[in-house]
């Protein structure tokens, strides 16, 4: 395929000739489905209740003020007699838009941060790393305080301080994944036709993360919705006569224990939205990560799996030792009183120039593996292997002291 400087990569179109898109594949499974149902009865709900609903969630019953659930007022009434259900679905505007308008602000504002140290250079951009690096370790709804207090109270603070809140995040996210596609070979390719960095980012970086930002962002505006809704509890948000869904949780809690409906009602909505956003993005995230092969696939990979796994077990599990191997572990079991057994058979060999990685999800005893070959582990861990040799030396004969 021949290569036209400052046109499309040649890869993104590839793998969309290869592959379906990732809404495509999130459509096929039942959380995709579930999720987009409900995502989009959320989205419609935001757009047509004001319009449908606004004069009911705004009329004033002298008659039924603070009043419990009944048939004609599902959720009760508020201090003013104004109808609980109906302002919880015209909030429904309010708490959904200044949530996306902040994962807007969010990620444009991770864009500049993320790319900055690609068009500034090495100096600018350690510094940038720095303080993204930093910010990342604090938690966003703390930022998010802290930006609230700068920017003021109210809801133009709100949206400015949860969309700052969230760049640190996508900053990060948008420089990773631009490193990992920095070194393939058509942005090189780029490079020695004389693309500028600027045009090499828009053209060539950017759309090929496009996918992964738009899941991650999904799963931001429902945490965007959550922080709001505290903001708004918490009286630095949306502020009357205004009101979203986390002001009406404020209000209902004053009459928790008496009218738990009046919470009851702006609580659900708004775990039912950040669920629909959050689920909505793992369906995605599935999408993006993973294909649906067909059956004659499906099987011709099960068989070609299985005849590896028997060539496999035919060999021998680890090298034997000899010529440049340093290290041989050989059946190096780990086992802990009350017959608890995490680590049993595990054998490999490292040879001269060789790197062993230990792979495995949280637990599953990689760390006493490490632990146990290197002799730093300590009663009451019971070690024993049937081989176990560094240069020839046998470590089960040899004791290690640890200090502290």
């Amino acid at each position: 395929m021949r290569y036209r400087p400052g046109g499309p990569s040649p890869e993104p179109l590839a793998r969309r000739k290869r592959r379906p898109g990732t809404f495509r594949k999130a459509a096929r499974t039942p959380l995709g489905i579930a999720s987009g149902i409900l995502l989009a009865v959320i989205l419609l709900l935001a757009i047509l209740a004001p319009v449908l609903w606004t004069s009911q969630a705004n009329a004033l019953d002298v008659v039924n003020m603070q009043q419990g659930p009944s048939a004609k007022h599902w959720l009760g009434t508020n201090l003013l007699g104004q109808d609980i259900f109906y302002r919880v679905l015209v909030a429904s505007r309010l708490s959904v838009g200044l949530a996306l308008a902040a994962t807007a602000i969010g990620i444009g504002a991770g864009l500049v941060l993320g790319t900055a140290p690609a068009i500034l250079g090495r100096r600018a951009g350690r510094f940038i790393t720095s303080v993204i690096n930093v910010a990342v370790a604090f938690p966003g709804l703390l930022l998010a305080l802290f930006f609230a207090v700068i920017f003021g109270v109210g809801a133009q603070g709100a949206l400015l301080a949860v969309g700052f809140a969230s760049a640190p995040a996508f900053a990060r996210l948008v420089r990773t994944l631009s490193a990992s596609v920095a070194g393939l070979d058509y942005i090189a390719a780029a490079r020695i036709a004389g693309v500028s960095r600027f045009r090499l980012l828009t053209r060539h970086v950017l759309p090929n993360i496009g996918e992964t930002l738009i899941v991650n962002a999904t799963i931001a505006a429902g945490d965007a919705l959550l922080s709001f809704a505290g903001l708004s509890f918490l009286g630095l948000g949306v502020q009357a006569p205004s009101y979203d869904w986390g002001q009406l949780l404020s209000d209902g809690l004053t009459n928790i224990y008496t009218r738990p409906a009046e919470a009851l009602g702006p609580g659900v909505a708004v775990v039912i939205a950040g669920l629909a956003f959050n689920l909505f993005g793992e369906a995605l995230a599935v999408g993006l990560g993973t294909t649906v092969p067909r059956l004659g696939k499906l099987r011709s990979a099960l068989a070609a799996a299985a005849t590896k796994s028997q060539t496999a077990a035919s060999q021998p599990p680890f090298r034997t030792a000899a010529g440049d191997a340093l290290l041989h572990v050989r059946d190096l079991e780990v086992a802990f009183p009350g017959g608890v057994h995490p680590v049993r058979g595990v054998s490999f060999t490292v040879h001269r120039g060789e790197a062993v990685g230990l792979v495995g999800e949280s637990g599953s005893g990689k760390s006493l593996t490490a632990l146990a070959v290197s002799r730093l582990l300590e009663d009451p861990a019971h070690v024993v292997a049937a081989e176990l040799t560094l240069l020839g030396e046998d470590l089960r004969t040899r004791v290690i002291l640890v200090a502290y």
